[in-house]
């Protein structure tokens, strides 16, 4: 191989480093922000469970119904979005998920 097909590979294989690097660290960066989402939204129904449970007696039996259903949905919404998150963040950094 000439000197000249070895520089060619040579900037080829740091071309593609640089690729893998930059999308291992956007996966990396995604994954963390969709960490402090799902914290956040977590917090959030948190707080508004607490509210719920405050003021639960007040309210009627039909309202009780719909509200532990809405906070059931949004549990597993939270759950759903984290884990699919952190499917992609594997699958880009080339770990296997369980």
């Amino acid at each position: 191989m000439s000197k000249a097909q070895e520089k060619i590979l040579k900037k080829k294989i740091e071309q593609e480093e640089y690729i893998l690097k930059s999308k291992e660290q956007r996966a990396t960066e995604r994954w963390e922000d969709a960490q402090i989402k799902a914290a956040t939204a977590q917090s959030v129904l948190d707080y508004a469970i607490q509210q719920y449970e405050e003021h639960k007696d007040e309210l009627e039996e039909e309202i009780i119904k719909q509200t532990e259903e809405q906070i059931a949905a949004r549990k597993a919404q939270i759950h759903d979005y984290i884990m699919s998150e952190k499917d992609l963040y594997l699958e880009t950094m080339g770990i296997q998920a369980d």
